[in-house]
């Protein structure tokens, strides 16, 4: 009961919105920027492959579907999901892991990378890396025939039909996951009952009890009895850090 009591679902669901909304909005403008040399693009490249973990974050949140809201919002989670295995086949195969049978198939689309001529040009060398991998993961996302289920055709980064055509497609993913979880928060948000000043003795108490060991359950309990060591126990650990005596005597008021 007392999990229900202190909304620890609901506060972990808005947690894990709030940073997969974060991320999603600092990588959207990390896409957007110029990319004017060699170096850029490798920068590009670097944040389109977060990119795909945050959005795979999101899928697997979405998985759990610990967000409920009205027949639109429903809607537009179920359509979301299905742009996001997408993302889940290319976080698996080249970010998230990196499939050796992936990486045998990169380097024979990408020969280049092993050429005489750029064996001295390790920055050629580390945007071809990043752009083989991104390929090769693209490119292997197939329908049973045979063609590529999201573009129907072989995606080449550097050229620039494919390269507008891949990141309109990833930023729009981009943009409709933030609206969804800037809904989703909302809806969250507006079931949590935020804490008042005293609430913090109790609050405390059950923060004290926070088991990290994730293989078994972490108490939720809480009795006014219980305020007394608690206390006693912070004091002494504020005196250990020289704590001003004024805080001290607050706190033994408490007592």
């Amino acid at each position: 009961m007392s999990k229900e009591k202190y909304q620890i679902k609901e506060k972990a669901t808005y947690l894990c919105l709030t940073i997969i909304q974060h991320d999603l909005e600092c990588l959207d403008d990390d896409l957007r920027a110029p990319t004017n040399d060699l170096k850029a693009h490798i920068g590009k490249l670097r944040s389109t492959r977060n990119v795909f973990v945050i959005l795979n974050n999101l899928n697997d949140f979405l998985k759990q579907g610990g967000v409920r809201g009205d027949a639109e919002f429903q809607s537009h989670t179920r359509e979301l999901r299905k742009k996001l295995g997408f993302i889940n086949h290319v976080r698996n195969k080249s970010v998230g892991h990196i499939d050796f049978v992936l990486s045998e198939r990169a380097v024979q689309w990408m020969p280049q990378l092993f050429m005489e001529s750029s064996r001295e040009n390790s920055e050629y060398r580390i945007f071809e890396s990043y752009r083989a991998l991104l390929e090769a993961s693209i490119n292997s996302f197939l329908t049973e025939d045979g063609h590529q289920k999201v573009f129907g055709h072989e995606i080449d980064l550097v050229y620039p039909p494919d390269r507008k055509e891949f990141y309109e497609f990833l930023e729009g993913v981009v943009t409709e996951s933030i609206a969804w979880l800037r809904h989703a928060a909302q809806v969250v948000e507006s079931c949590i009952v935020f804490h008042t000043q005293e609430s913090v003795e109790e609050l405390g108490a059950i923060a004290g009890k926070t088991n990290f060991d994730l293989k078994s359950d972490s108490e939720v309990e809480y009795s006014p009895e219980e305020k007394e060591p608690v206390i006693r126990n912070a004091i002494e650990k504020l005196r250990e850090i020289g704590t001003d005596e004024q805080v001290i005597r607050h706190l033994e008021s408490k007592i």
